[in-house]
């Protein structure tokens, strides 16, 4: 059924002046509504270019940016009605009376349109409008990646069916059916809950997708998780080591040459701490010993052999905690 009323009042939400940045919910819900049918290309495209030709340039590019999703997502009825003589006559007059911002918008929606029509001939007058703008010395941007994957690869055509394309489940009053925007095939709402961005198609915002194409557009984010979660199953106790915060990678020349040259300073200061204390190991055990002499020289305080007994003893007790002193006061060892 053709329901341009619900088009008007979605294309009017999507070019309002009063916007501070682009509706993609306004704008996806008007390519969903040329896919389905509910409008015609032929009653799509001229209520969008009234939209670009008005006076005030926030709404003309607005205008611009709805044009270039509904070309992107489409397909070729889209495209025959973009590519006509009298819609790109008023592209190019546009991007000479515009301002920059608008012009700009229009000259980059030229060149990709161009670069992705460059094998059909049925789309000529689109890089022939291309050629003579470049001609007259406009300034085209340059051509970016994402406008680069539209170029080799459009959004595939809906299909219909009356029953899930995965779990075969029929459609009814409360079953109702969805369309994957990866694949175009037909869903329940089971098999079609998930979200994502189509960077192959220039959808950037995540809209309805199956599960297989889900996995399939988010395969490297999928890569990415299983290597950090390997990553985890390492043993606690050498996640909680200082080892674990080390690097692991092997240490550079530059390193290398620092450890062997503090091993050095090491190793002869340990040289010298030894020479330093055999020098003054004999002078300290002759100061020993001469204290040691010394009280051994002065006379007894009494004649008892008791005396005289104990402090024997006592130096021979002095000489077993001393091996050192004792084995430099027998001359025989010498």
């Amino acid at each position: 059924m053709f329901r341009g009323g619900n088009f008007d009042r979605l294309l009017e939400k999507a070019t309002s002046q009063l916007l501070l940045e682009p509706d993609w919910d306004a704008t996806l819900q008007i390519c969903d509504s040329i896919r389905q049918g509910d409008v015609t290309p032929k009653y799509a495209i001229p209520a969008i270019r009234r939209k670009v030709y008005d006076r005030n340039p926030h709404v003309s590019l607005y205008a611009l940016q709805v044009l270039e999703s509904v070309v992107k997502n489409c397909g070729s009825p889209v495209h025959q009605e973009i590519a006509q003589k009298e819609v790109m006559e008023e592209l190019r007059d546009l991007a000479k009376r515009s301002p920059e911002n608008v012009r700009n918008k229009v000259l980059e929606l030229i060149q990709v349109w161009s670069h992705a029509f460059r094998n059909e001939p049925s789309y000529r007058v689109v890089q022939d409008t291309y050629q003579i703008m470049k001609m007259e010395g406009c300034s085209f941007p340059e051509l970016r990646e994402s406008d680069a994957m539209f170029a080799a690869e459009k959004a595939p055509e809906w299909k219909d069916g009356d029953v899930c394309h995965r779990c075969r489940v029929q459609f009814g009053m409360v079953q109702r059916k969805h369309h994957c925007r990866a694949c175009g095939q037909v869903f329940c709402g089971k098999c079609s809950a998930k979200n994502s961005i189509i960077p192959k198609f220039g959808i950037e915002k995540e809209v309805r997708v199956c599960d297989s194409c889900f996995e399939e557009l988010n395969k490297p984010a999928a890569s990415k998780a299983a290597g950090k979660t390997g990553e985890n199953d390492l043993p606690p106790e050498y996640l909680n080591s200082p080892l674990s915060q080390q690097s692991q990678m092997p240490p550079s020349q530059k390193d290398l040459e620092l450890q062997e040259r503090e091993e050095l300073e090491l190793a002869i200061a340990l040289s010298q701490s030894e020479a330093e204390s055999k020098e003054r190991g004999p002078y300290t055990n002759y100061n020993n010993y001469s204290s040691v002499s010394a009280h051994n020289s002065s006379p007894p305080a009494s004649n008892s052999l008791y005396n005289n007994t104990s402090s024997t003893a006592s130096n021979d007790d002095s000489y077993e905690m001393d091996p050192e002193l004792a084995r430099y006061l027998n001359r025989s060892y010498w």
